[in-house]
């Protein structure tokens, strides 16, 4: 039976009905910028994940953008980032005039390489942004380590990990600022881009507050240059419904993910990316590696189940980034030659389960 790589009907029907009677208010209160809806969802975002502060923003590549100007990082500054990652990691770096430093990654799990990042740091390192990859915590107790003896910033960034932890501590929680996307495909998605900051210091919050609306804190006089990065209202409604159900759905992908582990332990070709011990993941994706990967898809096209490479190239070699290449990258490009993320979402039916876990034990 085809098996799609991912279903957003089916993850979002159930909050249909609740969605619409609440927009049709919205609607004729015609707030669509900011308001009540923000407010709350910003207060139960922080309160789901134990932060102090939540700013909700645009997107996440605007959210990591925020922090490295409320970082005050500009020209002449340097920020090390996974060699392996979604571009949007990278932007605001280049937008602030600052320099991307590429680490490289660990085989095991997707995430930047604490050995490496200590080699990367040099007079003009500022900054640190570690990426949970598909969900998977990076390893924030040597990161924060690192950063603490060098007096860096680190930045979380947690596109791919609502719900996820180290430690039993929220990811997002874990460094001087975490960056949440809630593009649709996210484990907490909206209906378009939008993203958060969480944040413990009030003085960081309020100035990233500012950032986000054209650097103003009174409408018409801004104290500095700002940006047009707010969340809208409609976003902010639909993600709060979401959230009531993050934590079960992370269970079921959880589940779905054991099911896959298990029938991957019979094939020596496939190697799941997995989470470190003492972390749970989020398991946004899952993602394995194959030496024969263009057999794999293949495979995977004959039996019509979707699935998506996560990432093809690594970031040094995108042309906005080759002229800063500083590799090599064993580990990234391994990677990038050898993964494949297959279908994984709490919506799944039990039929498309036992299907993607019939190629694990076969590719």
């Amino acid at each position: 039976m085809p098996v799609p790589f991912l279903d957003l009907y089916a993850a979002n029907r159930r909050h249909e009905n609740a969605f619409f009677r609440e927009f049709q208010k919205l609607y004729r209160q015609s707030a669509f910028i900011g308001g009540p809806h923000v407010a709350n969802f910003e207060r139960e975002f922080a309160r789901s994940t134990g932060a102090k502060h939540c700013v909700a923003v645009s997107s996440g590549t605007a959210a990591l953008h925020l922090v490295l100007v409320a970082s005050d990082i500009g020209p002449g500054d340097e920020v090390i980032v996974p060699a392996f990652t979604f571009p949007g990691t990278a932007w605001g770096i280049l937008y602030q005039g600052a320099t991307p430093v590429f680490a490289d990654v660990r085989l095991e799990d997707g995430c930047i390489d604490p050995e490496d990042v200590v080699r990367k740091i040099t007079r003009r390192t500022k900054a640190i942004i570690a990426v949970h990859l598909f969900g998977h915590p990076a390893n924030m107790d040597t990161l924060g380590k690192i950063a603490r003896k060098h007096k860096l910033v680190l930045i979380e960034d947690a596109a791919q990990a609502h719900g996820g932890s180290f430690r039993k501590r929220s990811l997002g929680t874990l460094g001087d600022f975490g960056c949440f996307s809630f593009y649709p495909t996210k484990n907490l998605g909206g209906l378009g881009d939008s993203g958060a900051i969480l944040v413990k210091k009030k003085s960081l919050a309020d100035r990233l507050r500012r950032l986000r609306d054209h650097g103003q804190r009174e409408k018409f006089f801004p104290e500095e240059i700002g940006f047009n990065a707010r969340m809208d209202a409609i976003q902010a409604l639909f993600l709060k419904l979401k959230l009531s159900q993050l934590k079960s759905d992370n269970q079921r992908r959880t589940a779905i993910a054991k099911r896959y582990l298990h029938a991957i332990k019979t094939n020596p070709a496939l190697i799941p990316l997995q989470p470190l011990d003492e972390a749970q993941s989020a398991w946004h994706c899952f993602v394995i590696r194959s030496e024969t990967r263009a057999k794999l898809l293949r495979l995977l096209n004959s039996r019509s189940i979707g699935y998506q490479i996560y990432y093809p190239e690594i970031l040094p070699a995108l042309k906005p980034f080759r002229k800063l290449d500083n590799g090599p990258y064993p580990v990234a490009q391994e990677l990038a030659h050898t993964c494949v993320a297959l279908p994984l979402y709490p919506r799944m039916k039990s039929k498309e389960i036992g299907e993607v876990a019939k190629i694990l034990k076969a590719g």
